[in-house]
């Protein structure tokens, strides 16, 4: 089924995906062969001056980022390859075609990777990254076929939160490899640089889903996940060391468990930047959730929804690309607090142009100011991850856990609340985007994040 999708699919997304994601892939691959000698090799040193720590490892600096990338890139790639396709979900199960109710499998996919952190972080501590990637992965693969196999919308709600489930998986080894093998701003740096990789995902993944549709239909769209989660699987068997020492494996108690909870929610930095994490991600479900809907609703582009979407992407890529750059540079703290800065200006500029307009502003004044808001947050959600994780040491996996649940969960929650208020007006997604800014604006401030630092050597 892959390759013969592939044949179809190929021709149809080629022309289209290569002017929009082109030009970044060459720029992250350029950045990646051009990163010096001893950041490539690090990761197979005992202990570096630079950042690096842990035991010799099979990967290379440049595969590690990649691996990280993708395995972040399965999350997005269970919610932006679908979106195309909720139409014929639509009409599949005999809803109006304005129905809002297939939004519910966004919905409840965010809440399946909320909630399943809390499972994967002890459970990663205490047996190592590897197996639990591994079996996360499985259930990701599975539970999209179910989805795709689906005869009615409840028992693709179903599936869809299993599959939710099996995304939280990746998400929070992410954090626990990268905190296990880098510290201080080369951590920053790494997860900035796989930010920026993953960008190509939402970028080519609403075209590559509008293809399929073309091609087949929307069960072969839901299924298609399938394919990435068994390469996955296979790349970590053959090339992922266990980055987890087992000295630092923590027991599978009640007790231990609770106490690693407890250290994060007491430590005021990794709190407050998982506090910023919950409102960053409420805005941006909120866009997910209600972009497919207003570009056809409020400006009648349905049609080049999927491009678009793709555009902003890879301009958000491109974007996390410089902002890894310029980590080096300045440093994790003091480019959060200078990108905040011309974050909030940008929404509320947004804000006003969308209540000036009565909820219809000029499409392109609209389109823009959401991607230059977008395009800041896929620079200033890595580097919040990397603070609120560089005390946490051996509670990497439980600390991802809980950060994740506390970002995604109440996001989603936050989220859920701001889709009720969209209809035919942008003014809700606009206003979700100047209050969650500025609540970020102060558990930032509350976590001691806008006090200048001194840029690295």
């Amino acid at each position: 089924m892959a390759v013969a999708s592939g044949a179809v699919v190929g021709p149809v997304v080629g022309p289209v995906v290569g002017p929009v994601v082109g030009p970044v892939v060459r720029l992250l691959s350029g950045s990646l062969r051009a990163l010096p000698g001893r950041w490539r090799t690090m990761s197979r040193m005992n202990t570096s001056a630079d950042g690096s720590v842990g035991r010799r490892r099979s990967m290379s600096e440049r595969e590690m980022v990649a691996f990280l990338a993708t395995i972040s890139a399965t999350t997005a790639l269970g919610i932006d390859l679908i979106i195309p396709a909720f139409g014929q979900v639509r009409q599949a199960y005999g809803l109006p075609a304005d129905s809002t109710q297939v939004a519910l499998t966004v919905t409840v996919y965010f809440l399946g990777l909320s909630l399943a952190q809390l499972l994967y972080g002890p459970l990663a501590d205490r047996f190592g990254r590897k197996p639990v990637l591994l079996a996360s992965l499985g259930l990701y693969g599975a539970a999209a076929v179910a989805a795709a196999l689906a005869p009615g919308l409840a028992l693709l709600l179903v599936a869809r939160l299993l599959w939710g489930i099996g995304a939280a998986g990746p998400r929070v080894l992410l954090l626990a490899i990268a905190r296990d093998v880098y510290r201080g701003d080369t951590l920053a740096r790494v997860l900035s640089l796989a930010a920026a990789m993953f960008m190509i995902v939402p970028a080519i993944a609403p075209l590559v889903g509008q293809a399929i549709l073309t091609a087949g239909s929307w069960r072969l769209v839901f299924a298609a996940p399938l394919v990435p989660a068994l390469a996955l699987m296979v790349w970590t068997v053959r090339r992922l060391d266990e980055t987890l020492e087992p000295a630092a494996r923590r027991p599978l108690t009640l007790a231990r468990t609770g106490a690693g909870f407890k250290a994060v929610a007491t430590d005021r930095v990794a709190l407050g930047y998982s506090l910023a994490l919950l409102f960053d991600f409420a805005s941006f479900a909120s866009f997910l959730a209600s972009s497919e809907l207003l570009f056809d609703r409020v400006y009648g582009r349905s049609s080049q929804f999927p491009l678009l979407f793709g555009l902003m992407s890879a301009v958000m890529g491109a974007t996390a690309f410089a902002g890894s750059r310029a980590v080096g540079r300045f440093g994790a703290r003091n480019l959060i607090r200078s990108l905040f800065k011309v974050n909030l200006v940008s929404a509320a500029v947004l804000f006003v142009v969308s209540i000036a307009a009565d909820g219809g502003p000029n499409f392109w004044l609209w389109f823009g100011l959401l991607t230059i808001g977008n395009s800041l947050r896929a620079v200033v959600n890595p580097l919040a991850g990397s603070e609120a994780m560089q005390s946490m040491g051996e509670l990497a996996g439980t600390a991802a856990a809980v950060m994740g649940t506390i970002s995604m969960g109440g996001g989603a929650l936050l989220a859920g609340i701001t889709d009720r208020f969209i209809d035919d007006s942008v003014t809700p997604l606009s206003a979700a985007y100047l209050i969650y800014g500025a609540l970020e604006f102060v558990a930032i401030l509350w976590a001691g994040g806008f006090r200048r630092t001194r840029p690295p050597p």
